[in-house]
């Protein structure tokens, strides 16, 4: 059963990926035919990996990756052309080549450019290529050239020919933290229900798995944003689009809630779980499975777990049941919130 689940997850992951990586085999190819067939130029390996790194098997940020890429690169090769001229090609040269780069890229990198660590690595990475294929000034001006073809096909499949579809990136992100969300509840209450023990890996596995899926939709909203404001065809979309892409942070909310609950529900498993608590936590999780097929009703599943959480306020105890009935409902505030909005 492990091994069928596990394949039939790496089909899916493949049929996925699939037109992302089509578009990016196509782009190497052609950035390979520009610089080699067409421009006859030696060795035009930036042009392909160029393409290949900004594309990659996803359609996520394509266009930041160009534009660090390109800047990256050029920045890389100038710092490799010049460690070459003053120290040629031997192994001193080589870690200088490294140690000047990464520091200039870090000085030099602001805003969007430095997200994330395809500006300073390309930088370096550009630098040993350099030195590592001897340059002369011809070559230098070539590389630079290729780069900018490669980086230049990956911006118009980005932005022009195949822009990611903003409404789909956000659903699917959306979708995943949905889920992950009402497994992470289902466990809790099978676990409270029960009173069974908690393993030990469990806490750990499940913040792994809500802080991918929330990384996920972090991403997917910088790409939404990115492909409303720079892709022509989607400007008609703006408004639509940023509305949905703010109200989709309330799930990082959600999701903050949703944990703060797991941790403090299996702290209790050793004493009395209140029936309110138990109830409120199948209601949300009801709720956060209908959230986008059917709104309605899992609005009203919400306000069951609302009904349950201020029966919790209004028997709480000691200060850690009113503080755990709290964020029971915040969580109920924070996932109608969500329904309210549905990415579609």
């Amino acid at each position: 059963m492990n091994t069928l689940r596990f394949g039939s997850a790496a089909v899916h992951r493949l049929r996925t990926a699939l037109w992302p990586i089509t578009q990016t085999s196509v782009a190497a190819g052609l950035a390979w035919y520009i610089t080699h067939d067409v421009l006859h130029h030696r060795q035009p390996f930036f042009a392909p990996i160029s393409a290949v790194v900004c594309m990659s098997a996803t359609n996520v940020l394509r266009s930041r990756r160009a534009v660090q890429m390109i800047v990256g690169v050029t920045l890389g090769i100038v710092m490799g052309a010049a460690v070459h001229g003053l120290h040629g090609s031997v192994s001193i040269a080589m870690g200088l080549a490294v140690f000047v780069s990464l520091c200039v890229a870090l000085l030099l990198g602001r805003g969007f450019i430095a997200q994330g660590l395809m500006f300073v690595n390309q930088t370096a990475v550009s630098a040993v290529l350099v030195l590592a294929f001897t340059p002369s000034g011809e070559i230098v001006a070539e590389r630079l050239f290729d780069a900018f073809v490669g980086g230049g096909l990956a911006l118009v499949f980005a932005i022009l020919l195949f822009p990611a579809d903003p409404r789909v990136m956000l659903r699917n992100a959306r979708s995943a933290v949905l889920t992950g969300v009402h497994d992470t509840l289902i466990e809790v209450a099978r676990m409270a229900e029960n009173r069974e023990p908690v393993a030990p890996e469990w806490p750990l596995s499940v913040f792994e798995r809500m802080h991918n899926e929330v990384g996920g939709l972090i991403e997917a909203r910088e790409t939404a944003d990115l492909v409303v404001r720079r892709t022509p065809r989607w400007w008609g979309a703006r408004k639509t689009i940023r509305t949905v892409n703010q109200q989709s942070a309330r799930l990082g909310m959600l999701v903050s809630g949703v944990l703060h609950v797991a941790r403090a529900v299996t702290w209790r498993l050793n004493g009395p779980v209140p029936e309110p608590l138990r109830v409120a936590l199948a209601e949300l999780a009801a709720g956060t499975a209908l959230a986008d097929e059917d709104p309605a009703a899992a609005s009203e599943h919400v306000a069951a777990a609302r009904s349950e959480a201020v029966k919790m306020q209004e028997s709480a105890q000691n200060r850690s049941q009113a503080v755990l009935a709290d964020i029971v409902y915040a969580c109920t505030e924070d996932l109608q919130r969500v329904i309210e909005v549905p990415s579609r």
